[in-house]
């Protein structure tokens, strides 16, 4: 069996992967993880082949001790204070307070030193020769591959990476799959269900289903249709039809996080659903929890699952789709193909065909027979068959060096987990205490999945229960201002004051056009009636139409967010709404104070 370094033998060989907190070990037939502390790691190497020198550094994969310079915080998951990895890493984040950390992360300085630093030492050419700066770019690529699937979580002897531009590209190259696979069935046409709280990006896929696609309201109703399965009512019932559901791991809105037991539950379901495929969007979600637990096991895992990896590092501006290999086939079925991604081709004559590499894996001949141009360069692997034309070879050096970076500073994803997850509780805590001194009135309303007829006191407490627990939300708060009187502020009105104080965050309908609707509770005519007085997605949208918002202010943390961070967007909604309405009705009092004794006098 070819690995992923050239001709080696990854069935006869074990490989450890080491992060600070893990040893990852890959044996024939499993990739096992356990737990070990991290004062007892020493640097260890992989043991394999691999062709050039320029990349025996990335095929040495080796943990460098923690700092001990500093001491430990207790209430820091991390082997240093986020304070000092902060002033050492990131002085680009000195000039605001950023919370968009949903829309990406931000870089470490490291990544982008040691990137240039790679750059400059050495050349790189196109992946597709058999020059030496183009097998270097190669082996690159091959080795990076492998990494980012260890940091993921998912063992390459059952899933693969497909490098894509970000998880949009990735989700339309399964659409796109789908789309041409459906041709060649009776009804020429595929279903699609997706859930409410999904992307845009996801929702878009129903345009390739001819009108045969289904969205859920509820996870409710995606319970009811696991459990019966033919009792949904759509436009092909038969057994033996093609049908993708798709569904975001975590809400782009609110930060919500989805059930991941789906798409086992639908593999176990055979009847009515033996013909469903799953699409996981991950992308908000592996911003700053582990994926080990989505992959561990390749028989409930989804059949393909998208990252943006500039979501969980800040650079390179990246993406990978990771697919269930027992499921790749639907993909290698493509109509298009592009450079790179074919073996053979024909282009005269009557009869025109194409060898596409994604079905000839682990095919081919010895390297003797293909004038010594490696294997795994010419030929075999599912990604070889979709990543169209030359690949972003920069960016994927960039991600090796992203990769390594975030584990010296984090150690772990568990360990960010831990740590969004306390500041996003804290986050919640301060915007439900902000009231208006005068009357009491709340300032915010939070969003997250409300109880029927539920008091607010209620309402407050099941929040602080929710943020904080990162099995149910992730490090994203969604809501919107009031004034005073108890009418709503314009969400862009709230962005534009912060954008003026240097505090940056994001609103809008933030790409969730379902949650957001269901958030603000709109009923179809309202969302016909914003339509049709104009409102649009962007910062030059209606924010407010007959006293009801049409988006909502969001603010994410992520890995280097700071308790100062939260505590000072707090400040600043205090200053900016409680205290000048505060010092507006002093000086209303004041006038009026001032005329009335002038009147008397």
């Amino acid at each position: 069996m070819l690995g992923p370094f050239g001709n080696c033998d990854i069935t006869t060989m074990g490989m450890l992967i080491f992060d600070r907190l893990s040893i990852y070990r890959f044996l024939p037939g499993r990739w096992k993880r356990r737990n070990d502390t991290r004062d007892d790691l020493k640097p260890h190497t992989m043991s394999i082949t691999s062709r050039g020198k320029a990349w025996g550094d990335r095929a040495q994969v080796s943990i460098s001790t923690a700092s001990k310079e500093k001491p430990h915080l207790p209430q820091s998951p991390y082997h240093r204070p986020v304070e000092a990895i902060r002033e050492d890493e990131y002085p680009h984040m000195k000039n605001g307070v950023y919370l968009d950390h949903g829309g990406t992360t931000i870089y470490a300085r490291s990544t982008v030193s040691r990137f240039a630093d790679k750059m400059r030492s050495s050349l790189y050419g196109n992946p597709h020769s058999a020059n030496e700066p183009a097998k270097t770019s190669g082996d690159m690529v091959n080795a990076i591959r492998l990494q980012a699937l260890q940091f993921l979580g998912a063992d390459p002897q059952h899933f693969d990476l497909v490098f894509v531009a970000n998880s949009t590209a990735a989700i339309k190259l399964v659409a796109d799959s789908f789309r041409d696979l459906a041709e060649k069935t009776r009804t020429k046409s595929f279903w699609y269900g997706y859930h409410r709280d999904a992307h845009t990006s996801l929702v878009g896929v129903r345009e390739l289903t001819h009108g045969d696609h289904q969205c859920f309201a509820t996870d409710s109703e995606v319970e009811a249709w696991l459990e019966r399965p033919n009792e949904q009512h759509t436009k092909t019932q038969s057994s033996s039809t093609l049908r993708l559901f798709a569904y975001p791991g975590q809400s782009n809105l609110t930060g919500r996080r989805l059930p991941l037991s789906w798409p086992g539950r639908i593999r176990k379901t055979k009847k009515g659903l033996h013909n469903t495929y799953t699409l996981l969007d991950a992308a908000a979600l592996a911003m700053t929890s582990p994926l080990h637990h989505v992959f561990d096991d390749p028989a409930t895992a989804p059949d393909f699952c998208c990252v943006s990896f500039y979501k969980i590092f800040g650079f390179p501006d990246l993406g990978g789709l990771v697919v269930r290999k027992d499921s790749g086939h639907i993909l290698a079925l493509r109509k298009y193909f592009g450079g790179g991604t074919v073996s053979l081709v024909s282009t005269v004559g009557e009869e025109t065909w194409h060898m596409s590499k994604g079905l000839v894996e682990n095919t081919a001949p010895p390297p003797q027979q293909m004038g010594g141009i490696q294997p795994g360069h010419a030929m075999g692997g599912l990604h070889e068959g979709l990543e169209d034309g030359t690949l972003p070879f920069h960016s994927i050096l960039a991600l090796g060096e992203a990769i390594d970076v975030h584990g010296e500073l984090y150690g772990s994803m568990e360990n960010i987990s831990a740590h969004v997850s306390g500041l996003v509780g804290r986050l919640y805590r301060g915007l439900s205490g902000l009231r208006y001194y005068r009357n009491g009135q709340v300032l915010c309303r939070v969003y997250f999945e409300d109880g029927e007829e539920e008091e607010e006191k209620d309402r407050e407490e099941r929040g602080a229960r929710i943020y904080g627990d990162s099995g149910k939300q992730g490090p994203t708060v969604a809501f919107n201002v009031f004034s005073e009187e108890g009418t709503y502020i314009s969400y862009a009105e709230v962005e534009r004051m912060a954008n003026e104080r240097g505090v940056f965050v994001r609103s809008g309908g933030v790409c969730c056009p379902g949650g957001v609707y269901a958030a603000l509770q709109y009923e179809q005519w309202q969302m016909d009636r914003a339509k049709s007085a104009g409102h649009h997605c962007g910062p030059n949208g209606l924010g407010i139409i007959n006293e009801l918002p049409t988006g909502v202010v969001r603010a994410s943390l992520g890995a280097m967010s700071t308790t100062q961070d939260v505590d000072s967007f707090i400040s600043f909604l205090r200053e900016a709404f409680i205290d000048s309405a505060t010092t507006s009705t002093t000086s209303t009092t004041d006038v009026k104070s001032e005329m009335s004794s002038s009147t008397a006098a």
